[in-house]
């Protein structure tokens, strides 16, 4: 079935067969777009129209299970939830706007395909326990780098079911001229930025790895996908660095591409779908 692997299973049979739906229509609407055959637009109005229908009754079918678990992080998990909502939303008036514009519906997939292997694997699994409630938060003292690359190693792995390792080298300080680097701000008590390279090679085997279809080419879908990734691996870094009493938050994630001078302080992380490197600049 497409994107969906037995791995991903939360181990509830309701909460499983309406992820495999969840799926099974972001594999149809990844493969219009693929097909270029003139059903892309449809497509998408098609997964605008049964996001607004169909999570509305996930949503509250996976909080009801959540509540009768007597789950922690249920509140938390609400607001994720309210969060996706109001990102089709705010999508569906883009796509409508644009006339269906390509663009937009490729970074509507890269954004719905991140947004979903993640919350899955990620935060779904977590209610039944089959992924670890909650990760070790770092100390306080500890370097932001640490926690970045630590995020990122966990989000990785728990998204392209691989083993992925954090590795003792120091990473290039200057990207290559075919890089794809994704920049996130860094606001709080330690302002800077965290920075995401990805060889070219590397981005296209993670999404290749996440959608299960051909990504020859670094296009619109891609780069909203890896954003996705980015934005969701700083997310965690900078809520964990919270829980120690620092306060952190991020911006929203910026794309590029090429090379471009990079900061010194950084971590190598390697999996059989290649390596990316994890920098943390100053403000």
């Amino acid at each position: 079935m497409g994107m969906w692997k037995d791995s991903y299973a939360v181990g509830h049979d309701l909460i499983d067969s309406q992820h495999k739906e969840l799926f099974r229509m972001t594999d149809d609407l990844g493969e219009a777009l693929q097909r270029q055959d003139g059903d892309g637009p449809a497509a998408c109005a098609r997964a605008v129209a049964f996001l607004k229908d169909y999570v509305v009754k996930h949503f509250a079918d996976e909080e009801a299970l959540q509540a009768s678990l007597g789950y922690a992080g249920l509140e938390a998990h609400r607001r994720l939830h309210r969060d996706f909502v109001a990102t089709v939303l705010e999508y569906e008036k883009e796509l409508i706007a644009s006339n269906f514009d390509n663009k937009v519906a490729q970074r509507f997939a890269g954004k719905l395909i991140g947004w979903l292997i993640y919350h899955v694997v990620g935060e779904d699994g977590k209610i039944t326990g089959a992924i670890s409630a909650a990760a070790p938060a770092q100390s306080s003292s500890a370097p932001f780098i640490t926690c970045f690359a630590d995020s990122a190693r966990e989000v990785l792995g728990q998204m392209l079911d691989a083993a992925v390792e954090i590795t003792p080298e120091p990473p290039a300080p200057l990207g290559d001229k075919s890089d794809i680097s994704v920049s996130v701000g860094i606001v709080g008590d330690k302002p800077g930025s965290a920075e995401f390279v990805f060889p070219l090679v590397t981005a296209l085997r993670v999404v290749q790895t996440l959608t299960m279809m051909p990504a020859a080419d670094f296009g619109e879908m891609t780069e909203s996908a890896l954003r996705e990734i980015a934005n969701i691996i700083s997310g965690n870094a900078a809520s964990r660095i919270a829980e120690t009493g620092c306060a952190c938050d991020i911006t929203t994630p910026k794309l590029f591409r090429g090379q471009r001078p990079l900061p010194a302080d950084g971590k190598v992380i390697k999996s059989d779908f290649g390596s990316l490197a994890v920098f943390i600049a100053d403000a």
